[in-house]
């Protein structure tokens, strides 16, 4: 039986940017989102689609200006607004050893986080563009994200002419971005895990090393 060259497939690719864009910085590397379409548009002749997902806040312009820049690179882009989420304070109380006072301490200052959810958001357009698609056709996601691991393997369970890659920063010892429950998937058919650092050189802006 010859083997499937994933190159040759229909190709949907879904990118995790803030994910895939904080994973790179813990290798030095910054992105250029210019240089990764024209890569990609390169390696897979039947490219469907090149879907970018990002949390966006409403008055960020400068932001609204990147995604029409990337829009007119060939990029689909998807947005979600981000919400903020207060973290309280925590304290932590501590008896003096000689005075035997206690005493509060703030251990961690008050925060916001900001989520968009859109780890839910580029799920739902995957399955939608491939649990039912009837030829071979391979999705490629570039995310370290473990929160995608199910999603993967439901897919994969689910149509058997789909192959799903996952292009992110390799599993290490220190400073490891990626998350393990993608390593893990690698025991089941048509899936793969690929080093995007294999390809830095291709896609980092000029001047990084």
């Amino acid at each position: 039986m010859n083997k499937i060259k994933l190159e040759n497939l229909k190709t949907y690719i879904y990118i995790d940017s803030s994910n895939i864009r904080n994973a790179l910085k813990v290798s030095h590397i910054d992105i250029d989102f210019g240089r990764l379409y024209k890569y990609l548009k390169n390696k897979y002749p039947k490219l469907q689609c090149v879907k970018y997902f990002e949390g966006i806040d409403k008055k960020d312009r400068k932001k609204v200006k990147e995604f029409k820049k990337l829009g007119k690179v060939g990029y689909e882009i998807r947005t979600l607004s981000r919400k903020a989420y207060k973290n309280s304070a925590k304290y932590r109380t501590y008896k003096c050893f000689n005075c035997k006072e206690k005493n509060t301490v703030e251990i961690l200052k008050e925060s916001k986080t900001f989520k968009s959810n859109i780890d839910v958001y580029l799920c739902s357009e995957l399955m939608g563009d491939l649990l039912n698609v009837s030829t071979k056709s391979h999705a490629i996601i570039l995310t370290c994200d473990g929160d995608y691991a199910e999603m993967i393997r439901n897919v994969l369970e689910r149509n058997k002419d789909v192959y799903i890659s996952v292009l992110a920063t390799p599993f290490t010892e220190h400073n490891n971005y990626l998350s393990s429950r993608l390593k893990e998937l690698n025991r089941i058919e048509r899936y793969n895990l690929i080093n995007i650092l294999s390809i830095k050189d291709r896609i980092s802006k000029k001047g990084n090393k």
